[in-house]
This record gives structure tokens, C-alpha cells and sequence, in this order.
């Protein structure tokens, strides 16, 4: 073998790689030797067993981890190749094939450690999915079943790990300044994207808000109730909204909004966050979200029934003065008359009795429920360990899913019409069905049965307008209402309310409708938001929809693009093996021409053609401490200062300063018992 040459040193060591493979030892580099002028003249590659680990990688005092096993035991296998001037080639000049160790099986080199490599096309699909929110387990599970096995993957679970988490790295380290950099490549896809944040003296960040185009276009079309959720974290600052911040975030979503206020508001009731509203939004109806009261009632009334009753006052409209009456029973029943908490949340029940809140538009929330279904939608897709500016990424993806199955009902309710249940009100079940969406549709249309039971008792007839008395057939629980109908406008209303609470007619107005004969639906129980052409000029355009784009969209957009042909051409390969041979030789010719290509400079070298703001020196966010525990009193804080803290101790030795994990008497009684099995056993 000595005196073979090679064209180049790549020739050499893929015949290296070769060899050693067929043999059975894995391969690494070795010496390199350069002239004067940095030019290469010698390559060495030796067996991967070769040579000694240094002494202190394995005496070290200080070591926490058991140390990796041995594998360089001073095998003397290697080959080395030299630069020949006269000849232009490369010349072996060593080549020793005797090793000390055993070789690897066929079923043990896909473990070598020279043959694990992940190719670029691979990794490039890895983190695509990855993009998609699937796991790192998951796609090598998928890798698994694409490639025909584990052995066929080329790499071990543990190599894909470290491939993704080494090309995250260089990012993550600059996770602010990269997390700003995402959000201004929005902008070149966007226009209406809006974004805002704000760095402390030391320039860390600490506020950050932003929303894209679909979302404004949304606010400035309904934008008629806000829910504020302000306990949830997502990334590995774990920093919810602390108090300091809730004003910069309703100023920052005011100028995002246009200074268009909502109608409503719906959050948890965290005394902070009222009196920002309070400041900023005096005039926006708030409420406090319904669980968290019903929640806190729990703790401090410790009454069983207590909390059905609350339920009670919460949900259901009486007039004020029956209110009364019955929050001061419920206190008598449950002996809650002096109860401090019961008195503070009777003072704020303007923010939480429907009773006081009916006629304002909650979309028919009475609790923040909805911020909830959102947070455990996300949650799937969510870590707290991830950076900042991949959980925006992941949001803006979830984000994009929900918008795209909006248009999918969209579409079908477009393109199809609700199968009718010929009520007693057939015709205006039928217009409704023709421009209401499916879902409210069968709102209303249940609204429409349900008045097939309440009757006219009283109709007083005005100049300009008509008064009915509505009354449910033999109950004599059921308030009476009144339905007021203006025969010149065209418009309807009723005193409980239901169209200004719940967006849709009550049944009492359409019990006075089949009483009047109507046969049109007056214009003001007709909402633009149930309208199934609400939205059509805007969901016209499908990429209105993908607002979620990154700034490698095109890249992503032209591997997914060659994805679906090659998964084509690869179930048309499978189908028999001459069709394989032959997809085979083609793919192979056609892979040269394309890598020369790309050799050859036909790559792009910018993304989409954009030069983005660098947000340079800006560091990232310190971890803060969310809500949770409650403060604690004086004479608790005094307590435990008072008391010092509890040694460790050793459930096996009783001694402190140690656990069981790394106890020397566990470790020697375990010794000994294993010993005395091998007796046994001999």
C-alpha cells in the first residue's frame, strides 16, 4: 500500500473512511503538517483507539460525573500520506493495520463514532419540523421509519440532539437581540406588523409588545371586548406582567390600536391592573373574571353551599333591589355577616354581578376561560426553557393554525347552508341561515324554539311604536319582560337585555315578532360580526392569513416545495425494483448536477434580499419571580428568621452534610451485598 497515490487528500481519507469501515474501527485525524507558506504537505489519519487520556481528565478531586469510558488504549493502527512536488500528487508514505482491540460487527459500525454524521439536507428538514413544533424524539422517530430502520439513519438519537441544540446555540446566547431581529424581518412581510419594547440602565430587556397586521385589522373591525391574562409565562425568563409593567403595556397596545378603545374588559383581579384601567380606560366596562372570585370564596368562606349561591348572584340578572335582597340572605344563611372579604367583594359588585353588568358585551364570557383554552393550546408547542424568540416564533405558527382553520369555516360556511328545522318562524329562520355563520346560526335558531313557549299577554299600541308583555306558559317564576318594537326605524328591544349581553335576539323578542306577524328581521338585531361576509375582503387574500412568516419564508417555501416532488418521486420508486434502479441512476446524475451548481456559486447568500435594524448590546431579560405565594405577615417573617435552617441529613447514616445519592456507608453495604450474591451464587 505504500507508494499508492491519491489526486487529493480528500481522495485519501475517503479511502480511509472506506477501508476502515469494511474493517470494523472507527477513524479520526491526526497530524497535519503545513510548509511555510500554510500550504498542507502531510496528512495522518489514526484509528480512533489511539494514543492515552490525559491523567487529569481522570484524577480530578473535583469531578461530579463519572468519567466516560476509555477508548484511546494506544493502538498504533494509522495512515499518513504526503505531497509529492514532482509528481502533483499525494503519496502514502505509512500505512499500519495492526490494531490492539477487536473490530465492530456489521451490526455494531453504525455505533462508530467517524460514521455518525448528520448530512446538511437532514439537519435542514430537522429543524424545519422542529419550526413545525414537533419534538426532537419525534423526528427521530420519523428519521427512523423514512430511512428503513435505526441502523439506516446514519446517527444516533443522541447525535440529532446535539446537532440541533449546536445550531441554536450561536442564536439562544443572544436571545434579546436576536428575539428584536425576528420581530423587525416581520416588518418587510408585514407592514402592519407593530412592535415595542424597552431596556433597563443595565440594557436588558424588560417590556416587550407586539401584534401583527391580522390582528389590528381584527381589533379595528370588532375590538369590542379585551380579556387580560396576566399570569401565564411561557419561556425561561418566566416573566408574566408584574405591576410596574401593566401601564406600559395598555399604553403600547392603545398606540397599536390606535387609541381605539374597547367596550369591555375581562381580567383576573389583580389590584394593580384595576387601577391602570381605572387610569387609562375610565371609561371601559371591566369586570373581574368569575372563577377567580368563585375561586377566592372557597378560601375565605368556609360554608358549604356558599359558593353555589355566589354562582347564583354572579350569573343571573335580577333588578338591583332583589339583588340586595338576596346577597344580604345569602350572608344570614351562611353566617357571613361580618365576613371582611364578603364586604370588600360587595363593594366591587359592579365589576362581577350581571345584574349590574348586563347590557355590556363580554362575547358571553363571564370568566377568563377562553385565556385559558388559548394558554393550553400554545402550552403544547410551549417550554419555559425555550428562548425568547422561539416562543415567538411558536406563537406566531399557533396563531397562523387558528386563522387558517378560521378561513376552512369560512369557506364552508360559504359554500354551504344549514339544513333547516322549519320552525314556527320558517321565513326568519331562513334568512338568518342565509347570512348568519352555522355557529350562530344555531344560536339563534335555538332561541327561536325556545320562544315557541313564552306568550303575549299584553300589547299596548303606541303612535310610533309597539309594547308587548312576554310570559313563559305556565310559570309563574319567569320575570315578565317587555319587547319594544319602533315601527318607523325598524328596531327592537327587550328590558333583559340578552342582544347587548350576547350578540343574538332573545327568545322574547322573537315570541313578539310571531305576535306582530314580522316577516323581515329588524335591522338592529342583525350584528355585522355573525355575518358570514364579515371578513371577505380581507380573507380574501390567503397570505393575509400566514402573518406568522420568518425571515427565511422563501427558503422554507421552496424546501417545501421540493419536498412534495421528491416524496412523489419516492412513491413512485418503491412501487417495484426496476422502477428503483432507475429513479436511482436519475437521482444520482441529477444530484451532481445540482451540487456543482451550488459549488459553482448559484446559492443565495442573503435571505429574501432584506438588510434588517441589528439590535446590538441589548442583553437579555433577568429572571423574575412570578405570582404565586402569597405575602407573608410580619409575625410569619419574623418566625422564620427567627428559625435556622434544617441540616441535610443522611436517611441511611443519619449524618449531615450528605444525602443517600452519595453516602460512602450506602456504597460500601451495597459493595458487601454483592459480594455475598457472588458467594451465593458460587
Amino acid at each position: 500500500m505504500v507508494g499508492v497515490e491519491f489526486k487529493s487528500v480528500e481522495e485519501a481519507e475517503s479511502f480511509y473512511h472506506i477501508y476502515s469501515k469494511i474493517i470494523g474501527f472507527s477513524v479520526r485525524k491526526n497530524q497535519c503538517r503545513k510548509n511555510q507558506a500554510g500550504i498542507v504537505t502531510t496528512r495522518s489519519w489514526c484509528c480512533s483507539n489511539e494514543g492515552f487520556r490525559r491523567t487529569k481528565y481522570i484524577k480530578n478531586p473535583n469531578r461530579v460525573r463519572e468519567p466516560r469510558s476509555e477508548i484511546r488504549i494506544g493502538c498504533r493502527a494509522m495512515f499518513r500520506v504526503c505531497y509529492s512536488k514532482i509528481t502533483k500528487l499525494w503519496v502514502v508514505k505509512e500505512f499500519r493495520t495492526n490494531h490492539n482491540h477487536c473490530m465492530a460487527t456489521d451490526m455494531q459500525k453504525h455505533f462508530l463514532r467517524s460514521y455518525r454524521k448528520i448530512s446538511a439536507a437532514e439537519l435542514e428538514q430537522a429543524n424545519l419540523l422542529k419550526k413545525a413544533g414537533m419534538k426532537t424524539l419525534e423526528i427521530w422517530n420519523l428519521f427512523v421509519h423514512q430511512n428503513g430502520g435505526w441502523d439506516k439513519v446514519g446517527c444516533t438519537k443522541k447525535d440529532l440532539y446535539n446537532s440541533l441544540a449546536a445550531g441554536r446555540r450561536g442564536v439562544d446566547d443572544l436571545d434579546a437581540n436576536t428575539t428584536l431581529t425576528f420581530l423587525q424581518s416581520k416588518l418587510d412581510i408585514d407592514p402592519e406588523f407593530f412592535y415595542a419594547y424597552m431596556v433597563d440602565e443595565e440594557s436588558r430587556l424588560t417590556h416587550l409588545f407586539w401584534a401583527d397586521g391580522a390582528s389590528r385589522f381584527d381589533y379595528e373591525l370588532f375590538g369590542d371586548s379585551l380579556a387580560f391574562d396576566s399570569t401565564y409565562k411561557t419561556n425561561r425568563c418566566q416573566m408574566p406582567l408584574t405591576a410596574k409593567t401593566y401601564t406600559w403595556v395598555l399604553q403600547k397596545f392603545l398606540e397599536c390600536m390606535k387609541d381605539k378603545l374597547p367596550e369591555t374588559i375581562l381580567t383576573d383581579g389583580y389590584r394593580s391592573m384595576n387601577k391602570v384601567i381605572e387610569d387609562l380606560m375610565p371609561s371601559v366596562v371591566h369586570r373581574t373574571c368569575s372563577w377567580h372570585i368563585l375561586n377566592n370564596a372557597i378560601k375565605h368562606v368556609h360554608e358549604e353551599g356558599f359558593v353555589g349561591e355566589l354562582r347564583n348572584l354572579i350569573k343571573r340578572y335580577y333588578s338591583v333591589d332583589e339583588f340586595d335582597l338576596r346577597w344580604n340572605k345569602m350572608l344570614l344563611d351562611y353566617n357571613s355577616e361580618n365576613n371582611e372579604w364578603a364586604k370588600s367583594l360587595y363593594s366591587s359588585r359592579h365589576q362581577w354581578a350581571d345584574t349590574h353588568l348586563r347590557g355590556s358585551y363580554f362575547c358571553g364570557s363571564t370568566a377568563t376561560n377562553r385565556c385559558e383554552s388559548m394558554n393550553a393550546f400554545l402550552k403544547r408547542f410551549l417550554d419555559e426553557k425555550l428562548p425568547l424568540w422561539r416562543a415567538l416564533q411558536h406563537c406566531d405558527h399557533r396563531l397562523a393554525a387558528l386563522r387558517y382553520g378560521e378561513l376552512g369555516k369560512h369557506a364552508a360556511d360559504k359554500h354551504s347552508t344549514p339544513v333547516l328545522k322549519r320552525t314556527s318562524m320558517s321565513e326568519i329562520e331562513e334568512q338568518f341561515a342565509s347570512i348568519y355563520t352555522r355557529n350562530m346560526f344555531l344560536e339563534v335558531r335555538n332561541q327561536i324554539t325556545r320562544s315557541e313557549k313564552y306568550n303575549v299577554v299584553r300589547h299596548h299600541k303606541l303612535k310610533a311604536s309597539d309594547i308587548c308583555t312576554i310570559e313563559k306558559y305556565l310559570s309563574n317564576d319567569h320575570p315578565k319582560r317587555k319587547v319594544t318594537f319602533k315601527r318607523i326605524e325598524k328596531e327592537m328591544s327587550c328590558d333583559c337585555y340578552w342582544l347587548e349581553t350576547k350578540g343574538i335576539p332573545c327568545r322574547h323578542v322573537f315570541a313578539a315578532m310571531k305576535h306582530l306577524h314580522l316577516s323581515d328581521i329588524p335591522r338592529n338585531i342583525i350584528k355585522n360580526r355573525w355575518l358570514k361576509e364579515c371578513k371577505d375582503i380581507y380573507l380574501s387574500s390567503p397570505d393575509a392569513q400566514r402573518r406568522f412568516v420568518n425571515p427565511d419564508m422563501i427558503s422554507s417555501k421552496r424546501y417545501g416545495g421540493i419536498n412534495s416532488q421528491a416524496n412523489l418521486f419516492l412513491y413512485y420508486c418503491k412501487r417495484s425494483p426496476k422502477v428503483q434502479q432507475r429513479g436511482m441512476e436519475l437521482m444520482s446524475t441529477l444530484l451532481v448536477e445540482i451540487q456543482k451548481m451550488v459549488e459553482d456559486g448559484e446559492e443565495e447568500k442573503t435571505i429574501n434580499g432584506a438588510v434588517h435594524e441589528v439590535h446590538d448590546g441589548i442583553k437579555e431579560p433577568h429572571p423574575v419571580a412570578t405570582k404565586g405565594r402569597p405575602p407573608q405577615s410580619k409575625s410569619s417573617q419574623q418566625n422564620s428568621s427567627q428559625k435556622s435552617a434544617k441540616a441535610r441529613i443522611c436517611r441511611v447514616c443519619k449524618k449531615s452534610g450528605h444525602d443517600y445519592r452519595n453516602c460512602k456507608v450506602r456504597k460500601r453495604k451495597c459493595e458487601e451485598s454483592m459480594e455475598e450474591d457472588d458467594d451465593d451464587f458460587e
